[in-house]
C-alpha cells in the first residue's frame, strides 16, 4: 500500500509547527505530514515524495508567500498533480476573493487565520474520506 501524505506550505514556521502539532493530535501517524516554507520548496518536496512512491492526498497552502502566491502555486499544481485538493489557509485575503477562488475551483476550501482547529480537522477528515 502506498504511503499517504499531506503537505502544508507557509512561509511562517510558527504556522507550520502549529499545523504539525494539530495534525499529530488529530490524525496520529496514519499519514505523513510534510511542510515547506515556499512554493519552490514545496515543488521540490513533491518531486521527492513522488519518487519515493508516496501519494500526496492534500495540500494546505498560505496565500501570501514570497516568490509565488498561493493561487499561483495551486494553478501550477494542476499540471503536476491533476485533481489535487488544496485548502487555502490565509489571513491575507478578502471574502470576495476567497469566494472567487472557490467558484473557480482553485481551492477546495478557504480558511482564514487564525483558524478553528475543529473546523480545519473536520474539513481535512471530509477530504481524506473521499480520496483514500
Amino acid at each position: 500500500m502506498n504511503k499517504l501524505a499531506i503537505l502544508a506550505v507557509d512561509d511562517e514556521k510558527i504556522i507550520l509547527d502549529s499545523l504539525l502539532r494539530q495534525f499529530e493530535i488529530n490524525f496520529g501517524t496514519k499519514y505523513i505530514f510534510e511542510t515547506a516554507e515556499s512554493a519552490e520548496e514545496a515543488f521540490e518536496l513533491i518531486d521527492e515524495l513522488l519518487d519515493q512512491g508516496v501519494k500526496i492526498i492534500l495540500i494546505i497552502s498560505d496565500y501570501q508567500m514570497p516568490g509565488m502566491r498561493g493561487d499561483e502555486f495551486a494553478f501550477h499544481l494542476r499540471d503536476k498533480l491533476p485533481g489535487m485538493q488544496v485548502i487555502l489557509l490565509t489571513g491575507q485575503i478578502t471574502e470576495k476573493l476567497a469566494l472567487e477562488f472557490k467558484d473557480k475551483n482553485i481551492f477546495f476550501n478557504v480558511i482564514t487565520k487564525p483558524w478553528d482547529e475543529q473546523d480545519l480537522t473536520r474539513i481535512i477528515r471530509n477530504i481524506l474520506n473521499n480520496v483514500e
